[in-house]
């Protein structure tokens, strides 16, 4: 249960006790309304007068939020349809409770940004030649850098990591680049001291809520040490994918320092986090979409017609691994069953199940 005392914690104390419903229901109403009480709190906004003036803009956001991490690959559409009505049913029993006049994430409005359930159906992927495209293109570029400038070759290099990760790992956006109001350690990006190159694994902060291993196939290694070896990073703590942003790397210095004024003056904010050891914050899944978007649009990849996406790299793996092993797929992906694999992949099976009948109807 939550341990402050706002309103709404205290509210959301006396939901769970009084709460007649399952004691499954009642464990995972703990862990959303915990994690909305975290969001409300760092927008000061945990009194119910809140509620009552801004409503629907407050749940409105929620749900934006939510959005958010659907499309960071973070949650399934399901899931942020789930968390978003146990809220709604918390604000039930808050206007049944009298502290409340009225629920306002029953509106249309609050609700429109929510994911659909059925998107999760239709979601982009990448092919195998979209896979090979990309590839291809960033080792290019990073030979032909590295042969022009050496260990200074650190754009084009950093590129060919990120596709290699996205593209041999089936890692979720979320997992490895940091997510934006989300200050769980496990969200705020892959660091070096979490990738281990003896096993060849990730330790990344899972959909499951806990800390879980990505296997690192062999087609993205090379490309995750060269990229060590060029950023050559000052300490373990060092975001694999830093931030480009400026001001975020400003801000780093100057949490870290107080004398932060002093050693940025004049100074490039980028020897000051070197020298000092102050790791910058990792780049977020906006930032990385932002990435992808750029590396596609120069090596002129296109999927339908879009550019690709960070979720496309993983169901593109899925895809491929499904085909030739159902059980090796599930365990790349880290999926909690086998059941889960299949009915994400079900396309392939109702394919495979038409060319067999096809072949028994031709005999």
């Amino acid at each position: 249960m939550t341990d402050d005392d706002s309103e709404v914690s205290q509210a959301v104390d006396r939901y769970l006790r009084s709460s007649g419903d399952s004691d499954q229901y009642r464990h995972t109403a703990e862990t959303v309304l915990d994690q909305f009480t975290v969001w409300l709190r760092r927008r000061d906004l945990e009194t119910f007068d809140s509620f009552e003036n801004d409503g629907e803009q407050i749940l409105r956001r929620y749900a934006d939020r939510l959005n958010q991490r659907v499309e960071a690959d973070g949650i399934a559409a399901s899931t942020a349809q789930m968390y978003y009505n146990v809220v709604s049913g918390f604000l039930g029993y808050c206007v049944r409770d009298g502290v409340l006049s009225q629920n306002p994430a029953l509106t249309d409005r609050a609700r429109e940004p929510l994911p659909r359930d059925d998107e999760d159906r239709t979601q982009q992927f990448w092919t195998p030649e979209v896979r090979q495209q990309l590839v291809e293109y960033t080792n290019d570029r990073a030979y032909e850098a590295i042969e022009a400038d050496g260990l200074d070759a650190t754009q084009a290099v950093q590129d060919r990591a990120f596709i290699h990760v996205l593209a041999y790992t089936g890692v979720r956006g979320a997992e490895v680049f940091r997510v934006s109001g989300d200050d769980r350690s496990g969200r705020q990006g892959l660091t070096w001291e979490r990738v281990d190159t003896d096993s060849w694994t990730f330790r990344v902060w899972g959909k499951s809520q806990s800390w879980e291993d990505v296997s690192v196939l062999e087609q993205a290694r090379e490309a995750i040490q060269q990229w060590k070896r060029v950023q050559d990073p000052p300490s373990e703590e060092w975001p694999v994918f830093p931030t480009g942003h400026a001001p975020s790397k400003y801000a780093a210095v100057r949490d870290a320092r107080d004398d932060a004024d002093v050693l940025l003056d004049g100074a490039d904010v980028d020897e000051v986090l070197r020298e000092y050891e102050i790791p910058p914050p990792a780049v977020t899944t906006h930032g990385a979409r932002r990435v992808l978007a750029r590396i596609a649009e120069d090596a002129g990849v296109h999927v339908d017609g879009e550019k690709p996406k960070l979720h496309g790299a993983r169901r593109g793996l899925g895809d491929a691994l499904f085909r030739e092993d159902r059980g090796l797929a599930s365990d790349i992906l880290r999926h909690s069953s086998l059941s889960v694999t299949k009915k994400a992949y079900s396309h392939i099976d109702a394919s495979e199940r038409g060319e067999t009948a096809s072949r028994l109807l031709d005999e």
